[in-house]
């Protein structure tokens, strides 16, 4: 079923059952953070071309059985009529099954495809539907909403959302002492692809310090490559020079000011979570 989930094939009842299963039980996050680093372990060895190269061979052609009537009743026909016959299949046939598959895509969730909904949007442009999620761990973890009040000790467990494509990204976070700490990717020098399309838990939790005031995390997400390392010291500066205390990071004005200034973010979705601390 991990497997399934992580291709998105679930029926909507099997997804929503599996994404409650993912927040409550560790040992499932577990089996599905190997699943994800094994598959960016291969992502990041070999060329896009080779992974894809199996996903692109097409399914076997199965003939809906109107149209092997059709084919047996053309068989007894002059040739001129089987010519006809062919032209008018193979206009026909690529249409049936662009219809079916958009079906099926719609019964597993996937909405139809548009000319808003393609991938070509204005170059630059924000990306869409990038979220950044905190739990809060211990016998059961509870998802917190914006300025929820923790303390010293507490343990969170973060998790992202990527758009659907190939997203880049990097999780921070800043405390009230302007101390920054990188949480995705683990270590410097990893790789900043994203499992995209779905919500994807951090294999590592963080646990609180005694840092007064706060605890701001956030995710840059961007089409292109980033390099952690850049954004961190982009953070350090933003944490050493602005009164984050002050500012409503859940606002497009908020986040305009803070991080709109920077070049390094021209592009990239931001998304912020504050934690306030007692």
């Amino acid at each position: 079923m991990l497997e399934r989930y992580r291709l998105g094939e679930l029926l909507p009842e099997d997804f929503k059952e599996l994404e409650e299963a993912l927040a409550a039980d560790e040992n499932v996050r577990s089996r599905l953070i190997v699943l994800d680093e094994s598959d960016r372990e291969l992502r990041s060895r070999y060329p896009a071309e080779f992974l894809n190269f199996e996903n692109s061979r097409p399914e076997k052609l199965r003939i809906p059985g109107k149209w092997k009537r059709f084919l047996k009743k053309t068989a007894r026909v002059p040739m001129p009529g089987k010519i006809a016959a062919g032209i008018l299949l193979c206009l026909t046939l690529p249409f049936v099954f662009y219809l079916r598959a958009q079906n099926q895509a719609e019964a597993h969730g996937i909405p139809r495809l548009t000319q808003e909904s393609s991938a070509d949007r204005v170059k630059g442009a924000a990306l869409s539907h990038a979220e950044l999620s905190v739990y809060l761990k211990s016998d059961a973890e509870v998802l917190l909403s914006d300025q929820a009040v923790l303390g010293e000790g507490s343990t969170v467990q973060l998790a992202y959302t990527a758009p659907a494509g190939e997203r880049y990204g990097v999780i921070f976070s800043i405390d009230g002492r302007s101390e920054v700490t990188m949480h995705y990717p683990y270590r410097r020098g990893q790789g900043s692809l994203l499992v995209s399309g779905r919500r994807t838990f951090l294999s590592e939790a963080y646990t609180l310090d005694d840092a007064p005031f706060y605890e701001i995390f956030v995710m840059v997400v961007s089409e292109k490559s980033l390099n952690a390392d850049a954004v961190l010291f982009e953070a350090q500066q933003i944490a050493k020079t602005e009164d984050l205390a002050s500012v409503d990071l859940h606002s497009d004005e908020g986040i305009k000011r803070i991080f709109g200034a920077r070049s390094l973010f021209d592009g990239c979705d931001v998304e912020t979570l504050r934690v306030l601390k007692k």
